[in-house]
């Protein structure tokens, strides 16, 4: 932690715990996916569909590779920030450093989240991977969901004490770093050659897994992450049986 990053948490978080309907806007703002991840999904399928008098052939083509690697790279984006969190020092979240005597806002739950190492953001990484690679194929909705990412998903991180901003600065790097991974043409064209030959061979199955997959960023992968605990969770009472 720099000065700086004390700093800002400490500034933004004293305007916690003053006002409930603050905390409460606040907290809703963070934990629900419906203005966070469905706001930035929705967005994503605006570019998905542009008018027709706005692109051509070759550039729709264009733009929906690079949108088709940008939703592919996510949950690589979001392993690779968990094990960077893993191989780093622990970092408690601010709020249970005693140290920075933070406001603890009104309705807050962090249930769970003292066990995970606060630095990088994972939701950060997320995010910014796909604001960054709505940026690549359009600047202005790009620029729009940077500046929705910033001040309506990162800010409500610092004012409820989950995240220190160089948390989110990480986890931005990590993420938009990961998105402009699309230049490189091997790895792009590795990706999304069984994309291309799905979409091909079934328009209908190509646009379940694009959903699905949709579906999973909006809600931060949660149900993908139930599913691999309680897969995990049966696997040792299977081998507990078994001994």
């Amino acid at each position: 932690m720099t000065t700086l990053d004390i700093a800002i948490s400490v500034f933004v978080n004293s305007f916690a715990h003053r006002w409930w309907t603050l905390d409460v806007f606040v907290h809703f703002l963070e934990w629900s996916p419906l203005l966070k991840g469905s706001v930035v999904l929705a967005v994503f399928f605006y570019a998905w569909f542009p008018s027709e008098q706005a692109t051509t052939e070759s550039d729709l083509t264009n733009r929906r590779q690079v949108l088709s690697y940008t939703l592919l790279i996510c949950l690589p984006g979001l392993i690779a920030a968990r094990l960077l969190s893993l191989a780093l020092p622990f970092r408690f979240r601010p709020l249970a450093n005693a140290h920075l005597q933070l406001h603890q806002p009104f309705a807050s739950d962090q249930t769970g989240l003292g066990t995970w190492s606060s630095f990088p953001s994972e939701q950060a990484v997320l995010f910014f991977v796909l604001a960054a690679g709505m940026y690549i194929v359009d600047r202005k909705i790009g620029l729009f969901l940077y500046l929705y990412t910033i001040f309506c998903i990162s800010l409500p991180m610092i004012f409820l004490g989950i995240h220190y901003p160089s948390d989110i600065f990480g986890g931005a790097l990590l993420g938009v770093g990961l998105a402009y991974s699309v230049k490189w043409s091997a790895l792009r064209r590795f990706m999304i050659r069984p994309v291309l030959r799905l979409q091909e061979a079934s328009p209908g199955l190509f646009y379940s897994c694009f959903f699905f997959l949709a579906y999973q960023a909006a809600d931060t992968y949660k149900p993908l992450r139930g599913g691999i605990r309680l897969a995990v969770d049966l696997l040792h009472a299977w081998m507990g049986l078994q001994k």
